[in-house]
């Protein structure tokens, strides 16, 4: 099964997707471009966050992890 990115736009403008890029479906503008490395923490960022005992992805699950630490 192969993904059509045509079905898909920009998460950042809205424009037609044409690149999956730091995990963000991404059209060919530079500004798109960088939106989404700064949004995925650049490279090895998700690893990072990882090493720290954070979700890898961004927002998701942050208060569980702040009130697992509170404990």
């Amino acid at each position: 099964m192969s993904l059509n990115l045509d079905d898909y736009v920009c998460e950042f403008c809205g424009k037609p997707c044409k690149n999956i890029v730091y995990a963000a479906f991404v059209c060919d503008d530079v500004e798109c471009l960088e939106k989404a490395r700064i949004a995925r923490g650049g490279p090895g960022g998700h690893m990072k966050r990882k090493a720290e005992g954070r979700p890898i992805i961004p927002g998701e699950l942050e208060p569980m992890v702040e009130e697992s630490k509170k404990v």
